[in-house]
């Protein structure tokens, strides 16, 4: 038995020897694994990182075997949240809060302290060849910030930190690659390619400021009886074919449990008052990107009951040109028209809404009656319940006709034989706004039908810049994007996207 100053003496020891033994352990693993993902970032930053070395949190010396944090190296610090970088240069804008031991385990950089000095915030950053493992993670081009004009393959792979990740959030900071196809608007050279199992997402070109929900696979990998189980590794692609050209490009990468992902079918979320939606590749010089079809959604916050959408300048939007001009260049519609006989008069339904026609009589018709109006709602609607549709009522929306039905909303409430496109201009590559149609007679003292299919040279065909704008509170708010496979159209210039700006409206307003 010993006296209570011994035990104390052999107390301390063992604990001092622990410390120093857990220290050369970890400083041998990091050794060990110093090869991985960071050889960039520590050519330029050689010299810099003093970040551990200035710790300085002990009882004696600044540091040293008897810091503090040396101590409370073991405990946590309260769960990984979100934290600031302090101290240094740092490209990173935000990491997660960690003890020192868990950081330097994980191949992160200490940044600054956190939790009332307990931990440190970790940034995590990788680039080509690296593994991403942690909750939040910066991918950036080789040599970031300086412009990288290599013609190999940039790949990282994304393994969910557990079982609960659901989606994983990507913005895009920083992010410009080769440009699409500019007749196509297919990503043929450059690409980011972000593929988990079947599912693939494909970007290319200018989207700074942008950013994406992408639903991650629940499935496992296979595995030999025996193995323990594992989550399917993502695999985000940076595919360079573009030749000598500057990229640069800085992603934060950040995985969502359930609680925090977007609503089902958003590839885009926004839960601002205000704010801008961007079709992918939106730029002066872009051209909008080839087989899109997502949905970008609006939370709807507490006190608005509507929204209204606007385009942001008078070229912001520009989605196929003007009604009347063809918008894809397709030689078996110019042969089919030099064989139309002179003598042959089109069908009234193809005329209606196409633009001018050659050799045909420009003269308006007569306006109807306001009663004839509502007798052609009326009637069409009747004929469409007739039909046996499953849909109880006469809708706009394509989602409310059969798959094999050729006959498209198309004008006010009349249905025609051999129409294509969707809404009065004939879409193809198109937005989609859900609005009301309360206001389903066309004539100067009312709106017209609320026609949701929108594309062409001008958000608001017939209005004036200052009057263009959409209001609905069907709610979720969404702005649904569809852009058709890769066709060679007429004028890139006539095509480079939609830029729509975005305001809630309260609900006393």
């Amino acid at each position: 038995m010993c006296s209570q100053s011994d035990c104390y003496k052999v107390i301390f020891t063992v604990i001092l020897v622990l410390v120093i033994s857990v220290d050369c352990m970890s400083a041998a693993t990091k050794f060990r694994r110093n090869n991985r993902v960071h050889d960039v970032w520590n050519v330029r930053e050689e010299g810099k990182n003093t970040t551990l070395k200035k710790q300085g949190r002990g009882f004696l010396f600044g540091g040293g075997l008897f810091a503090l944090g040396k101590v409370l190296n073991f405990f946590p610090v309260g769960g990984e949240r979100e934290c600031q970088p302090t101290e240094g240069y740092n490209i990173a804008k935000a990491g997660i809060c960690l003890n020192q031991y868990d950081c330097r385990q994980r191949d992160g950089r200490a940044t600054g302290d956190c939790a009332q000095g307990l931990g440190v915030c970790c940034v995590f950053e990788v680039s080509c060849g690296g593994s991403v493992q942690n909750n939040l993670t910066y991918f950036m081009s080789p040599g970031f910030p300086e412009l990288w004009s290599g013609e190999q393959d940039c790949n990282i792979t994304i393994e969910k930190t557990h079982a609960g990740i659901m989606q994983l959030r990507i913005d895009f900071l920083h992010f410009t690659i080769g440009q699409p196809n500019r007749m196509t608007g297919d990503c043929d050279e450059d690409a980011m390619i972000l593929r988990d199992g079947e599912s693939q997402f494909t970007l290319c070109g200018q989207n700074h400021g942008q950013h994406v929900y992408y639903t991650l696979s629940t499935a496992s990998e296979k595995r030999e009886a025996g193995d323990l189980p594992g989550t399917r590794t993502i695999n985000l692609s940076m595919r360079m074919r573009g030749g000598d050209m500057p990229r640069i490009w800085l992603m934060r990468l950040a995985q969502m449990p359930l609680a925090n992902t977007s609503p089902h079918g958003c590839l885009q979320y926004y839960n601002t008052d205000n704010g801008t939606i961007k079709t992918f590749n939106f730029a002066t010089n872009g051209r909008h990107l080839a087989s899109q079809d997502y949905k970008a959604c609006i939370r709807r916050n507490s006190g608005f009951c509507s929204i209204r959408y606007a385009p942001c300048d008078h070229r912001s939007f520009r989605i196929g040109p003007s009604s009347g001009t063809p918008a894809v260049i397709d030689p078996v519609d110019v042969q089919q028209d030099e064989m139309m006989p002179v003598e042959t008069q089109p069908l009234e339904d193809e005329m209606e809404g196409s633009g001018n026609e050659p050799d045909v009589d420009q003269r308006e018709p007569p306006q109807p009656s306001l009663f004839s109006r509502i007798w052609t709602y009326i009637s069409s609607w009747m004929w469409g319940q007739a039909r046996g549709r499953s849909s109880s009522r006469w809708s706009p929306y394509v989602q409310h006709y059969a798959e094999d039905d050729r006959f498209r909303y198309f004008g006010y409430g009349n249905y025609g034989i051999g129409l294509t496109g969707y809404g009065r201009q004939r879409c193809q590559d198109r937005v989609t706004i859900p609005c009301e149609n309360d206001y389903f007679i066309s004539s100067s003292y009312f709106g017209g039908v609320c026609d949701p299919h929108h594309c062409g040279n001008t958000f608001c065909p017939n209005r004036r810049p200052d009057e263009c704008h959409v209001e609905t509170s069907i709610t979720p708010f969404a702005v649904s994007v569809h852009f058709g496979p890769p066709t060679p159209k007429r004028s890139p210039e006539e095509n480079i996207g939609m830029c729509l700006r975005y305001t809630q409206i309260p609900c006393d307003a």
